[in-house]
């Protein structure tokens, strides 16, 4: 996927991301992003990790590959792809801000608006989480 491997070799990222990890922060990705980009920085060494099926050979030997549709392993969060957005955000937000919040986002959930009610409401949650993470 370029869109991983553009961000995996971006060392303003990588440097990045690794001083939020160092915080103690949740990361997360999703799709190729855990195998092209987490994966190649070693912050999935020792963990359990998941990615797009065709990348899961690409997740480096110090990783525990799983199947999972969302694989949690302390601070670090990964799923595989587009069929496991909306579970992957809805846990997202769980980690983030609680199981309430979660459940509030995940309520509407009901056919084609609900999707865009949720897709939309986890933006903006995320996007409040990245604003107070670069203050």
């Amino acid at each position: 996927m370029p869109g991983s491997s553009t961000f995996g070799e971006c060392k303003v990222l990588e440097k990045m991301v690794k001083k939020h990890v160092e915080k103690g922060k949740l990361y997360a990705a999703i799709c190729a992003a855990p195998a092209m980009t987490l994966g190649t920085w070693g912050l999935l060494n020792g963990l359990k990790a998941t990615c797009y099926p065709s990348f899961i050979d690409k997740l480096p030997s110090e990783v525990h590959a799983v199947e999972s549709r969302v694989q949690i392993d302390g601070k670090c969060m990964t799923s595989r792809g587009p069929g496991t957005a909306m579970e992957y955000s809805v846990i997202l937000v769980e980690q983030l801000y609680g199981k309430e919040k979660a459940k509030e986002v995940a309520g509407p959930m009901v056919g084609f608006v609900s999707t865009l009610h949720i897709y939309f409401s986890c933006m903006y949650l995320l996007a409040e989480h990245c604003r107070n993470f670069m203050l």
